[in-house]
């Protein structure tokens, strides 16, 4: 992947490698389809990953926090899964070329897509720091040694940080 880039027109480009791009669809979709259970109420969801994706909203009243979750949970899962669509939408949209190392697959966000990809990116990071063990502080486990992981929370990561960058340089931030 090569770092988004605020275009000329105000959009965010990134370039992904054909093969970044089915690893990164495949857990988009794998996401879609474990929110989509969540909201059916399958219970083979990890209850970590659900604590990551959906804290509560009262800490110290549980009580609170479920009534809460009640009424908001349907309307969250939604929002999740449209972010994710609209990244399997962008890929989709995404522009092909050959270089001298393959196919590389340029992705063009407005703001609405870069909103989608930011949110996405965070649930990514949520259900892969889950299975490292990082625990909200950045603290990770020794119970997992999955090299494989990492390097995706790390790759995501890079994704999210140089989108919030162009972003910000798209929108005159400083």
């Amino acid at each position: 992947m090569r770092a988004f880039d605020a275009g000329a027109s105000g959009d965010l480009l990134a370039e992904f490698e054909v093969q970044e791009v089915v690893v990164f669809t495949d857990l988009v979709q794998q996401i879609i389809g474990l929110l989509e259970r969540v909201k059916q109420g399958e219970a083979d969801v990890d209850p970590g990953v659900l604590a990551r994706l959906f804290p509560d909203a009262y800490v110290n009243d549980p009580e609170a926090a479920d009534e809460f979750r009640r009424f908001t949970l349907d309307d969250l899962i939604d929002r999740k899964v449209e972010n994710a669509r609209g990244v399997l939408v962008s890929f989709e949209n995404a522009r092909s070329r050959l270089t001298g190392d393959g196919e590389v697959r340029t992705v063009q966000l407005d703001r609405e897509y870069a909103m989608y990809w930011l949110g996405t990116l965070t649930d990514l990071r949520l259900v892969l720091a889950t299975s490292l063990g990082i625990d909200g502080s950045g603290n990770t486990s020794e119970e997992t040694d999955s090299e494989y992981v990492e390097s995706l929370y790390d790759w995501f990561g890079f994704a999210q940080g140089s989108l919030l960058e162009a972003l910000e340089e798209a929108e005159g931030i400083t």
